[in-house]
């Protein structure tokens, strides 16, 4: 069964075609109207010394031209090929700190809102590469599964908040070791874990996770956020009632840091960098540069069935039908008069 590759373009070749058309057409009735208004009668073929039958035939070889020009553009496609396609590109898993101390608003409008947007811009600036997104606060788990659909990324992302987590505090170990499990279950060989986070840890277990990291041979690239002086932790609408700051069992409110030191000792261990995005995400083009570095990994291939390409047929058509258009002589081939030898 016949279909075209250019069908969603069907309305503009048709009217280009139809515009040509009418317009030949037109250009025939003035080049007859001209003639006929400069000698009337049977005298005009003898004035032109053109035939008739070949006018016909080159008429009917520009209207056909026009018919199988449009063809061609359509991109005319029948018969099934199958060919094989092979996925290449890294493997970016970004683990995003949801814990409530995301919600401090040393940054505008906050450090969770923040974090969120570098992740959403690292996403959309990955080519044929494949993301996914571990949320982690007291816990951690895998929000979004390592794909190439950057839109269902997005989804999974915009849904991430500090009420995705029952369970609160935050353990970075955890979000490592969710990680860990992701790259061993995978077998991947270009992979790239990026932590996102304020730093701060009430585990301890980070480092004994990145060492597990380092064995698997996956670098980790931590991004903090937040202020070093600190910032209280907002609980409901902070703005019109200070006493909705988070506060702790002596009733103290609760201050968060940024810990860079801890992220920057992670990063090392691993080999990996450390980036703050406090200022700004214009740092988040290392990550990028780091990515494209990567020796590419080919982590799949499908068979797909196509449609083939015949549209080098009716092209094939179309000069041969210009070809013969061309060749037809204008106008009668008129035989020199033989003198009469006189006696």
């Amino acid at each position: 069964m016949m279909d075209f590759g250019n069908y969603t373009y069907i309305i503009y070749i048709l009217s280009v075609s139809a515009s040509v058309a009418l317009i030949f057409a037109a250009y025939l009735a003035w080049k007859r109207r001209v003639l006929r208004g400069l000698v009337r009668g049977a005298a005009l073929e003898d004035m032109v010394h053109g035939s008739a039958g070949i006018a016909r035939w080159k008429t009917v070889l520009v209207f056909s031209s026009i018919i199988v020009f449009t063809f061609t553009l359509l991109r005319p496609r029948w018969g099934d090929l199958s060919r094989e396609v092979k996925n290449e590109g890294s493997d970016v898993l970004i683990a995003l700190d949801v814990s409530n101390s995301m919600l401090a608003r040393d940054i505008e409008p906050s450090r969770l809102q923040r974090a969120r947007d570098a992740v959403r811009w690292i996403a959309g600036s990955l080519k044929g590469d494949r993301i996914g997104l571990i949320l982690f606060a007291g816990d951690a788990f895998l929000q979004c599964p390592l794909t190439s659909d950057t839109g269902a990324f997005m989804m999974f992302l915009d849904a991430a908040g500090t009420d995705s987590m029952p369970v609160q505090g935050t353990d970075i170990g955890r979000a490592l070791d969710e990680g860990i499990r992701v790259f061993k279950k995978k077998r991947l060989t270009s992979r790239i874990f990026v932590l996102i986070t304020d730093g701060e840890d009430h585990q301890g277990a980070a480092v004994a996770a990145a060492d597990r990291f380092r064995d698997l041979d996956v670098s980790v690239y931590t991004i903090g956020v937040g202020r070093d002086r600190g910032e209280f932790i907002p609980q409901g609408n902070a703005d019109e009632d200070p006493g909705s700051y988070l506060r702790d069992s002596s009733d103290e409110l609760i201050r968060t840091r940024k810990n860079p030191d801890l992220l920057k000792k992670l990063a090392a261990m691993t080999g990996g960098s450390y980036i703050d995005i406090t200022n700004g995400l214009s740092g988040l083009s290392f990550i990028l540069e780091i990515i494209s570095d990567q020796q590419k990994n080919i982590y799949g291939s499908r068979i797909i069935r196509e449609k083939q390409e015949r549209y080098q047929v009716f092209a094939a058509i179309l000069i041969l039908l210009l070809s013969v258009e061309l060749m037809l002589p204008e106008r009668k081939r008129l035989l020199p008069e033989r003198k009469v030898k006189k006696d």
